[in-house]
Order: C-alpha cells, then sequence, then structure tokens
C-alpha cells in the first residue's frame, strides 16, 4: 500500500539514493567528481560528486521537489524534458551524503532496475520495480531474522514492522537494508548463545557478516561486542580473542579498501563540518559534546525529534504520526518483547549487560558520528542532521534483555498475540491513513 499511496522519490535522500543504485546497475562504481563546463565556481563540495545518469531522473527528482507530492501524475517528470529524455540524454547528478554507500545497500534495487533495463520498460517502471524488490528484499531478510531469533519472536515482527522501517523498505533507500542486515546479524550472533559448540565454519560466516554490516553502515563495528554474548564453553575466550582479532582486522582493510574508491569525508563534508577537526576537538575536550548530548536530548526537547523520526516521520521529514499513535507503538514493543514463547532461550545477567552495553555505545557512536560530519567544531546548540531512523538498525537488540527463565506476564499467549497484533494493525492503519492525507492522487 506504501507504494501505491506514495509517489517517487519521496523518502529521505531518495533521489541520491536512486542514483547511486543506478549507478552500480550500470558497473559505475567510483563518484566523479562534477566536470568543470557545468559553469559554478564556488568553492562548495557538496553535491559536487556523483554519476551521470539518464536524464530522466534528473526530471523526476525536479518533478517530485516542484509537486512536493500533490496529485502527482504518471510518468512523473516534467512534460518540457520529454525530448532529453527520449534522446536518452545523461546529465551529472551530485550525490551528496550517498556518495560513499557500499553497493550491498542496493543489492534489491540493482535487481529491479536491470529487470527493468532488460524489458525495456521506462525510468519510471525501473523505479517501481526497484521499490517491489527493495520492500521484497526487506521481508524476506527480516523473516529469516525472526525465524532464527531466540527470544520474544512477537517482540522481534514488532519491531520489523517498525513504520519508518516499512516506509524506507518501500523506497529506494538503501538504509532499509541496514535495517535488514542488522536484524539478521543481531538474530545470527544470539541464535549462537545457545549453541553447544560453535564452530569455525560458523564463526567464519559471522565474520563475513560482520564486514558487510561494517561496510553498509561503519558505526554497525560496536554489534562485535554481541560477539561476547556467546558463553565461554561453546566459544573459548582464546578463540574469541583469535577471531575477535582476525574480524575486526578484517573489517578494517575491507573499510579503508572500499574507502579508497570513495571521496573522503574531510572533503565530501567540506560545507557542513570539518571532521578531522571535530575529531581532535573532541579528544582534547570531550565534554563539549557530551554537554551538548546531555543538555538538548537526554534532559532537552530536541530528544522529541528522536522519537518522533523513529517510528513515523514520513516523507521530507514532514509528516509525523501522532504522539498517541508513537506511544501506542513502542508500548506495543515493551509489552511484546515480555512475552516468552514456550521453551524460549533466555541470557543471564552478564549477557544482558554485554546487550546494554552495545545498544548504547552504538547510540553514543552515531549521536558523534552525525556531530562530526554536519556541524562546525565545538557546537553546542542540537546536532544538525540527526534523526530517529539511524537508530533502527540496533531495534532487535531491545527485545534480548526482556529474555527471561520464568514466565513474566501472566497472559495467555494466544489472547497477547492478538491484543498486541490489533495495536500494531492500529498503528499501520494510521500510518496509511497519515500518508494518504500528505500525498493526495491525481485527479
Amino acid at each position: 500500500m506504501i507504494i501505491q499511496i506514495v509517489p517517487p522519490l519521496q523518502a529521505p535522500d531518495e533521489g541520491g539514493h536512486f542514483v547511486k543504485a543506478y549507478a552500480f546497475s550500470e558497473l559505475q562504481i567510483q563518484p566523479q567528481p562534477q566536470s568543470e563546463d557545468v559553469g559554478e565556481k564556488d568553492q562548495s563540495t557538496w553535491g559536487k560528486y556523483g554519476f551521470k545518469v539518464p536524464y530522466a531522473i534528473l526530471s523526476m527528482r525536479s518533478y517530485a521537489v516542484d509537486k512536493n507530492g500533490k496529485k502527482e501524475e504518471y510518468p512523473y517528470n516534467n512534460k518540457e524534458d520529454d525530448e532529453k529524455i527520449k534522446n536518452g540524454e545523461r546529465v551529472f547528478f551530485g550525490t551528496g551524503g550517498i556518495t560513499n554507500y557500499y553497493f550491498v545497500n542496493y543489492l534489491p534495487q540493482i535487481m529491479g532496475i536491470s529487470i527493468g533495463r532488460v524489458l525495456g520498460k521506462p525510468m519510471v517502471s525501473q523505479y517501481y520495480l526497484a521499490r517491489y524488490c527493495n520492500l521484497i528484499a526487506y521481508i524476506l531478510i527480516v523473516f529469516f531474522a525472526i525465524l532464527r531469533f531466540p527470544f520474544s519472536k512477537l517482540g522481534a515482527a514488532i519491531l520489523a514492522l517498525n513504520p519508518m522501517s516499512l516506509f524506507l523498505a518501500a523506497s529506494v533507500s538503501g538504509d532499509a537494508m541496514i535495517i535488514a542486515v542488522s536484524f539478521f546479524f543481531i538474530s545470527w550472533i544470539f541464535g549462537l548463545t545457545k549453541q553447544e559448540h560453535v564452530s569455525d565454519a560458523t564463526l567464519l560466516i559471522s565474520g563475513l557478516l560482520m564486514v558487510n554490516l561494517v561496510l553498509i553502515k561503519p558505526n554497525l563495528i560496536v554489534l562485535g561486542l554481541l560477539f561476547f554474548t556467546i558463553p565461554n564453553k561453546s566459544f573459548s575466550i582464546q578463540r574469541k580473542a583469535i577471531w575477535g582479532f582476525a574480524i575486526l582486522a578484517a573489517c578494517m582493510l575491507f573499510y579503508m579498501l572500499w574507502n579508497q574508491l570513495m571521496i573522503d569525508q574531510q572533503i565530501l563534508y567540506h560545507d557542513y563540518g570539518n571532521p578531522s577537526k571535530q575529531l581532535a576537538a573532541f579528544f582534547k575536550d570531550p565534554s563539549v559534546f557530551f554537554d551538548n548530548l546531555r543538555k538538548n536530548y537526554l534532559f532537552g526537547a530536541e530528544g522529541d525529534h528522536i522519537l518522533y523520526s523513529s517510528v513515523g516521520k514520513f516523507g521530507k521529514l514532514d509528516t509525523s504520526l501522532g504522539l498517541h499513535w508513537i506511544i501506542l507503538y513502542f508500548t506495543s514493543v515493551v509489552v511484546a518483547c515480555l512475552v516468552q514463547d514456550k521453551g524460549n532461550h533466555f541470557l543471564i545477567a552478564s549477557q544482558k549487560l554485554i546487550v546494554v552495553l552495545t545498544m548504547a555505545a552504538y547510540v553514543v557512536l552515531t549521536f558523534f558520528a552525525l556531530y562530526q560530519i554536519w556541524n562546525e567544531v565545538g557546537r553546542t546548540s542540537t546536532i544538525e542532521g540527526l534523526q530517529g531512523r539511524y537508530f533502527l538498525p540496533v531495534g532487535l537488540l531491545i527485545a534480548a534483555p526482556f529474555s527471561s527463565k520464568k514466565k513474566i506476564l501472566n497472559i495467555q499467549k494466544g489472547k497477547m498475540n492478538m491484543i498486541l497484533s490489533a495495536c500494531i494493525l492500529l498503528v499501520l492503519i494510521a500510518s496509511m491513513v497519515v500518508l494518504a492525507t500528505r500525498y493526495p492522487s491525481a485527479a
């Protein structure tokens, strides 16, 4: 329904995501600088790196911006561009913050675009095929993650049905694969906590998943801490040291190799911040960053934006679910995580502590990553670029600390499933109504 309701290129940064996916589908891997004949003489760098793609994509993006999602019509491009599109003209498209994204983020979209191209479909059809493939891939990966998840599967399902996650999955955004692959990795590692022996082959697979996680989103490296939740009797301390060093080295190596092909952050974010100076300032006086975090987010009103945009701040962050729906969603998540399956696996206190520390580390690292690249050095008034959707990849971790040997809720599981299913259904229906109101169809 989201694909039918929401017109093209309405998700955050979706234009850049589509260009990146299309470029990958043509085996354009390395972003190129904007050619001098385009004409801008200023010193800005944002949007100066990207790819040459069919003019139809630029026309679709311009049409989406001009119409702002209101009564858009097929084929979703400016009619004055029809001749350029027909002639197959190509144009440079700057991809901004999407420039360095890894190709795994776009495997489903690449498949959809490629199928459309082989069938001779117009650009808008290739775009919609990419959306459908992205959504299908998200559903399949998350399904297998839930299937393997050893704790509350009901809680995992409601976390996977987060309206913002579904909105991203129903677009061509590469963020959907970040969420899905992260869910699968978390589920995979927790599945190892109940094995009597973890084989080297299993650890090799785990290492490959970890490397891909770091490449699709570098701050997900903190999920490596979850290896320490695996009991020592099945994965000895010595093996943890050896494999931990090997996996960390592989992550760093492949990350550096990939970034050799990409654009240095120091150049890419030149217009907004100075990443190297920000990092140096942090090591000199970390209290500036942590005071910003404490005053504006932990005890300030800026945290409201994080709350809204982690569940239902759709479109260009201009379409929000009501607070009551967001409260209902989070309440459903907590209650669902308390529902234990029969014979459910559970974590002991030390394992739960590792999970909590992992979540805390990811949150702080994400805050700082955005602070580093989007903000002037030493900024104290909020953190630009910060959105709740950036925390969705580790959402599945929430369910683990609620695992328990004993039954927590003295309510029949069948009844609880019905109640919580009704709650999440109401939240999703509300999301559809909000989206349909924001994006009225063309007459």
